[in-house]
């Protein structure tokens, strides 16, 4: 099963919609119920599209408009995916199919992928294979949301980086992205690589490496009379072949210049040119392509260029302007601000490249807010106990004394857990003071917070401040905010 068929869970989902429909709903239950009993007999993107729209007609039921809502938009989501799926269908049931053997193997390989590599991989794999009823469609969808169709995103050109990797002593990698040399450990960090790493051939390789972008079988040198193709092949004996081919007619390697020559399209003056793909041809097998990294390069401003590098510690961005002599690598906190971070550069979407990234954050963020919420149910049972004793008027009472000064403790703690987590999110964090802060409430909403909010208000700027003015205040999350004064109220 693909991994976007094993994330839908479609099982899960049919089940749960017909555990959700009563005996009032039994035409729509019985549609459900017939899908789940085709799960294992049909594949799950033809049920999925099948179940969805029989049950349109359904869908002023909440739990069917949910499915229906849920449903559709994680299909768009993966569109690419689900596409390659129906394209598998589609040629599976062709009467041609055997004609299409190796394109039907080639999407299956492909299936498996990630929505983001998918779209990142798939033009170029099935490029061969364009003629295929389905594929052209299936490439062109494929290049229009990665952003490397011309038509939709003229402001840049995306393109796949090459590069020679050195393993170094510490275990470190070493590669060229950019026209600088980094270093990538395995945890993923990614820093300037030391000069004392690099050595000269590494160096030759980097500059040989500009010169080409790589293909599924290795790399290819675009030049202005022809396509020129590098084949690296890895027998079963360990040793590398190589086969060169200048638009699709093959060279032969071991003559290479007379070879070139032969083809009448290239001059003697254009040795340079020779002395490149001599170089490549000798040293193919040690470039490859950086399947981390995206290089994103404007059409608009001239020598402006950025590239997105993921790993496992997050993603970098790398962000040139030769004419403004700059060339730094940035580690922006979250996907999000990497996303904002391009799009305010060069105006292109990342979202796709890093949306594994967006998705692994939102799970995160969800688990802090439980945890931020469970205390704050905490602090209101202890703020609530210590109430309850308060207005037992027996305050003398040692016992009494000791179960407050237990929840006080308590309720400090779950403070301090409050504030901890406060400051690993950068938030500003203020401890309040009888003398600086008075009590008061929210006659608006706040964040998260509802009209009649306890908060601590800023006394010196209350008293001193017109209705329109900002006034300083702590939430109950111990967050310094300010606040107009026309929405507070002080207790007096």
């Amino acid at each position: 099963m693909s991994q976007v068929l094993e994330n839908l869970d479609l099982r899960a989902k049919l089940e749960n919609l017909y555990e959700s429909l009563d005996d009032r709903n039994g035409s729509s239950k019985m549609i459900v119920e017939s899908y789940i009993k085709q799960l294992d007999l049909r594949s799950d993107y033809s049920i999925l599209r099948d179940c969805v729209a029989e049950m349109v007609q359904y869908d002023w039921l909440n739990q069917v408009g949910t499915f229906i809502n849920e449903s559709t938009q994680y299909v768009r989501d993966n569109e690419i995916s689900f596409s390659v799926l129906n394209t598998l269908e589609s040629l599976h049931s062709n009467r041609n199919k055997e004609t299409f053997t190796s394109a039907i193997n080639t999407l299956e390989e492909l299936k498996d992928l990630s929505e983001s590599e998918l779209r990142k991989r798939l033009p170029n794999k099935m490029a061969t294979h364009s003629w295929v009823p389905g594929i052209k469609e299936l490439i062109s969808l494929s290049e229009s949301l990665s952003g490397k169709n011309s038509s939709t995103n003229n402001n840049v050109t995306s393109k796949r980086t090459v590069s020679p990797v050195l393993e170094t002593e510490s275990g470190e990698f070493i590669f060229n992205v950019g026209k600088r040399h980094y270093s990538m450990n395995e945890s993923g960090e990614i820093k300037l690589a030391n000069k004392n790493d690099i050595t000269s051939d590494f160096y030759s390789l980097t500059q040989l490496a500009e010169n080409f972008s790589p293909t599924e079988e290795g790399l290819r040198m675009r030049l202005s009379n022809g396509i020129v193709d590098i084949t690296v092949n890895e027998n079963e004996d360990g040793t590398i072949t190589k086969e060169l081919k200048l638009d699709g007619a093959k060279l032969d390697e071991n003559h290479l210049s007379s070879s070139l020559m032969a083809t009448g399209k290239f001059r003697a003056g254009e040795y340079d040119v020779i002395k490149v793909l001599e170089h490549a041809v000798h040293s193919a097998e040690k470039l490859v392509e950086l399947d981390f990294v995206e290089t994103i390069t404007s059409n608009v401003y001239e020598g402006v260029e950025v590239n997105i590098l993921k790993t496992d510690n997050g993603v970098y961005v790398n962000k040139i302007n030769t004419y403004m002599n700059e060339n730094v690598l940035i580690k922006p906190e979250t996907a999000s601000d990497a996303i904002n971070l391009v799009m305010e550069y060069v105006n292109y979407d990342i979202t796709n490249s890093v949306r594994d990234l967006l998705e692994g954050e939102a799970k995160i963020e969800e688990g802090r807010k439980k945890e931020e919420n469970d205390i704050y149910e905490r602090i209101d049972f202890i703020k609530n106990e210590i109430s309850k004793i308060s207005e037992l008027g027996m305050d003398e009472m040692a016992e009494i004394k000791e179960a407050k000064k237990i929840l006080s403790d308590s309720l400090a703690e779950e403070q301090a857990k409050l504030n901890a987590m406060f400051k690993t999110k950068n938030v500003e964090v203020h401890e309040a003071s009888d003398a600086d802060y008075v009590p008061g409430e929210l006659k608006m909403s706040v964040k998260t917070y509802k009209p009649g909010t306890k908060v601590q208000v800023n006394a010196g700027q209350f008293t001193e401040k017109g209705a329109k003015d900002m006034i300083s205040i702590i939430l109950p999350s111990n967050e310094v905010i300010d606040v107009q004064k026309k929405y507070l109220a002080v207790e007096i």
